[in-house]
């Protein structure tokens, strides 16, 4: 095989016409710092970057030759936009920009939640640049989590995970989201449901004071956990022999602070009739056992000085439902679904159930809430009475705790 030749210029020096080596023009340059490291300079669209420090002159040639056939594929990037596009960087980003279906910024809550997401399961991702995240990756992440935290938390992070690639899709950072959607579900195997009229009144039965009436207003109203923590005396009023529950904001507990917002949507909002029955119990509640002004709280810690957790109203119920012998999985939320079923069973139109319930839109939606939000006397008294026991008496005919 022929030796390629080696090309060589002339030059004249001195009146005399001599030869070298053809230079070979290369990307960047070496230079050597006076710790004996070497770093790498070069220039892109008209800026001077400099590469970190390499222990020898080896390593160095290696990571220069890479920027240079990055440039001649034309995939070389400042390194301000290969940091941005770092997942770590990006995903950070995005919660602090991410807006709702509404354009509303991220409620405190869920901002909390998903920076917590992102310092933890998700912070696998953090070596990768965008580009680098593909499905088998994913996969591989989704399997270790489910594995150390529970599928219904790999389900979630899944959930924000593709959220966050699908911002980067949109922005043509990647040309498709590498998040399968059966990753995103959470499938724990431990089915939850709300409870039957007969476990609802064994756990009543088991249950004094406040949380016996807390959790009447839960399963008759159906108030999520932070509304009915939010409750204060002027937000009950009574009309035409019914309670009426004014909902107008919830209490959370977000990075060791307590937050007091509107409900969750604009729906959210509005008026709930408790049943006739239970008029008798909420009016001595709030003589015995709630403080006269108006903005005292209905339901406080066993201090009586602050808001309710989620963690304490999932621990009375279940201590509850422990000493009642119910073995069902049953959540506090459940009570919720308790109210909406029993609507439902009882001949509430959809409108109707989803305006009690507080909710923006229906499952699978088809139709916005009704102008007037709430539940009126005539269906609050359609709800199923619990079992009569030694602490439910008649009362006009009708049973009251």
């Amino acid at each position: 095989m022929a030796r390629r030749k080696t090309q060589v210029v002339e030059y004249t020096c001195d009146g005399e016409t001599r030869e070298r080596l053809k230079r070979t023009r290369t990307f960047g340059t070496i230079a050597m710092l006076k710790s004996g490291k070497c770093r790498v300079f070069y220039t892109l669209d008209g800026k001077r970057y400099a590469s970190h420090a390499f222990d020898d002159k080896t390593d160095a040639e290696r990571y220069r030759a890479e920027l240079e056939a990055q440039r001649r594929a034309g995939t070389l990037k400042p390194p301000a936009t290969i940091e941005a596009e770092r997942f770590s960087e990006y995903a950070r980003t995005w919660v602090e920009q991410h807006r709702t279906s509404k354009g509303k910024a991220l409620a405190p809550r869920t901002k909390a939640e998903n920076l917590r997401m992102l310092g933890h399961g998700l912070s696998y991702f953090n070596a990768y640049s965008l580009t680098a995240i593909n499905s088998p990756l994913v996969r591989k992440w989704h399997a270790l989590r489910c594995r150390n935290a529970g599928a219904t938390t790999a389900g979630n992070e899944a959930r924000v995970l593709k959220a966050i690639l699908a911002t980067a899709v949109r922005d043509e950072v990647l040309e498709r989201n590498p998040v399968p959607s059966e990753l995103t579900r959470s499938q724990t195997g431990k089915p939850h449901r709300a409870p039957t009229v007969d476990e609802l009144s064994r756990i009543i039965d088991h249950l004094e004071g406040q949380w016996r009436v807390a959790v009447y207003v839960a399963a008759f109203a159906g108030l999520r956990a932070g509304e009915l923590s939010a409750l204060e005396r002027r937000d009950i009023s009574f009309m035409d022999d019914h309670v009426n529950v004014h909902v107008t904001k919830q209490a959370q507990y977000v990075d060791g602070t307590w937050i007091v917002k509107p409900p969750k949507s604009s729906e959210g909002v509005r008026d709930i009739n408790l049943p006739e029955w239970l008029t008798p119990v909420f009016t001595e509640y709030l003589a015995r056992h709630v403080g006269e002004f108006p903005k005292s709280l209905l339901f406080t810690t066993s201090r009586g000085n602050g808001y309710v957790s989620t963690a304490t109203w999932g621990r009375v119920l279940h201590k509850a439902m422990k000493d009642a012998g119910v073995t069902a999985s049953i959540h506090w939320h459940d009570l919720r679904h308790f109210f909406g079923s029993a609507l439902a069973e009882n001949g509430a139109g959809i409108k109707q159930i989803q305006a009690a319930l507080g909710h923006s839109t229906a499952r699978a939606s088809l139709t916005y809430l009704e102008t007037v939000h709430g539940l009126s006397a005539d269906l609050a008294d359609r709800l199923p009475v619990p079992e009569a026991r030694h602490n439910v008496v008649p009362f006009n005919g009708k049973a009251v705790a």
